[in-house]
């Protein structure tokens, strides 16, 4: 069960990293007083791009090797048990039945990292997949959601304004600066629609990751 949750977890983290790229960027010029719109902001990072490494030729190719792999692992593993038998019925001594092993059990251990790596070149072209399909999802949502924010502000007319500081007052002479400041209170900005999806987002995962360590206890 934990094999088969965990790569969407990997994958849909990587979708959530990068919505949080942009909610940094924008948190970031927000302090120097720069508001940018959603399509500027992002089109130094979207639409996100998956990187192929592994075919669908590489993948069937590592398929049927590990196929061929597993078969002569039966055979070798029939020929050490046959081995073991052939000194039990007296037909050949310890030593010679190590002699003639030590061939087996030394192709046994290629054929072990020859697995593992056919399994690895495997297991990345399906996680690369899920990445494909999801970072597609979020692609063409994301695509969504910026034509309906510009084709409202077009409907209505207006456009994203930058935050203007305001001037501070000048300080009386006779005062010290220190006695005339008043604490601020830190403003809390009305989050934005795509701000509440990365929080949706974000909670998905953690749900994920909630279930993949309940799996853990269980197992």
């Amino acid at each position: 069960m934990i094999s088969e949750v965990l790569p969407y977890a990997v994958a849909l983290g990587a979708v959530v990293v990068a919505l949080i790229t942009i909610y940094m960027m924008r948190s970031g010029r927000k302090k120097t007083g720069e508001e940018p719109s959603e399509v500027t902001e992002a089109a130094a990072i979207l639409p996100l791009k998956g990187e192929r490494t592994v075919t669908n030729f590489d993948a069937q190719k590592s398929k049927k090797e590990l196929s061929l792999l597993d078969v002569e692992r039966e055979i070798l593993s029939y020929g050490i048990r046959r081995l073991y038998e052939a000194q039990a019925e007296g037909k050949i001594s310890e030593k010679e039945r190590e002699r003639l092993a030590q061939g087996y059990k030394q192709r046994m251990l290629e054929i072990k990292d020859s697995m593992s790596e056919n399994e690895s070149v495997v297991a990345l072209h399906e996680l690369e997949g899920m990445q494909e399909d999801l970072i597609k999802l979020f692609n063409e949502r994301f695509d969504e959601i910026n034509k309906k924010i510009g084709g409202l502000r077009v409907n209505l007319d207006i456009k994203p304004k930058p935050e203007i500081p305001k001037p501070s007052s000048a300080l009386p002479s006779s005062l010290p600066e220190k006695a005339t400041r008043k604490p601020r209170k830190p403003l809390v900005p009305k989050k934005t629609e795509a701000e509440e999806r990365i929080d949706q987002i974000r909670a998905e995962v953690e749900k994920v990751l909630e279930r993949l360590g309940q799996m853990e206890t269980e197992a």
